[in-house]
C-alpha cells in the first residue's frame, strides 16, 4: 500500500514540475499558453489532488515520502506564483 502511494506521489510530483515549466515557458514568452492549456492544467491538479491528501494523511510516513511532499508543496507553490505572473501578463495584453 505505501508503495503505491509513493508511485502516485512520485508521478503527481513529476506532472507538476511539467505544469511549473509550461507555465513559466509562457511566463518568460517562450511558449504560448491558451485557455485550453489553462483548463487542462486545472484538470490535472484537480485529478491529482486526491493521491496527495491520500499520501499526506498516511500514519507511517516515512522520510522518502515526506520528502516528496515536500517536494510536491514547493512545486505546487512555484505553479501559483507562475500562474499568478500569468495572470498578471494576460491582464497587461487586455489594456
Amino acid at each position: 500500500m505505501e508503495h503505491f502511494k509513493h508511485e502516485r506521489l512520485i508521478s503527481a510530483n513529476e506532472d507538476l514540475r511539467d505544469l511549473v515549466r509550461r507555465a513559466e515557458s509562457a511566463v518568460k514568452g517562450t511558449r504560448t499558453i491558451s485557455e485550453g492549456d489553462l483548463q487542462t492544467l486545472s484538470q490535472c491538479i484537480s485529478n491529482r489532488a486526491p493521491s496527495i491528501g491520500d499520501a499526506s494523511r498516511s500514519e507511517t510516513l516515512d522520510t522518502d515520502l515526506r520528502s516528496e511532499i515536500a517536494d510536491y508543496v514547493r512545486n505546487f507553490r512555484a505553479l501559483k506564483t507562475a500562474l499568478d505572473k500569468i495572470r498578471c501578463v494576460i491582464q497587461t495584453r487586455r489594456l
